[in-house]
């Protein structure tokens, strides 16, 4: 049977249904993970392979169309996740969302701008900018403590 498995590679949960018999299957109906904790690792594809990408390695997810992809510093990942389910399982403390397409992980801003019409420009590790947009403006700023 395959089920998708929101568990570590080394989770003895995963190991034993790994022995059973059980398949991790991104596209499956049924999920596992560990009741309120958050992940330590996300699945995502790349070059029709599946890693698991540590979240400490995460600088930003964003949502193109009906892709939603997984940046690190240095490589692109395509999750099978949509972005409200990420804000679930992704720690509050080090993610935020920014805006209806973008989150961030706030270990990775190196810079804030303000930018006209209540939004701020966040400039990530790897050069990378994102925009923090009007609705996410307040949110944000009283996170950040700006």
């Amino acid at each position: 049977m395959n089920i998708k498995m929101l568990l570590d590679p080394d989770d003895p949960m995963r190991v034993a249904l790994d022995k059973a018999g059980f398949r991790d299957d991104q596209d499956s109906d049924y999920i596992i993970r560990k009741r309120s904790e958050y992940s330590s690792y996300l699945a995502g594809k790349r070059l029709e392979q599946q890693f698991f990408v540590s979240v400490k390695d995460i600088v930003f997810i964003e949502s193109i169309g009906h892709d939603v992809i997984i940046h690190t510093r240095d490589e692109e990942y395509c999750c099978a996740e949509r972005l409200k389910f990420l804000e679930t399982v992704l720690d509050p403390d080090v993610f935020l969302r920014v805006s209806n397409s973008s989150i961030v992980n706030l270990k990775h801003i190196k810079r804030i701008e303000s930018a006209l019409l209540q939004k701020f420009v966040l400039h990530m590790t790897g050069n990378v900018k994102v925009d923090v947009t009007r609705s996410y403006y307040y949110i944000f700023r009283d996170r950040i403590g700006i």
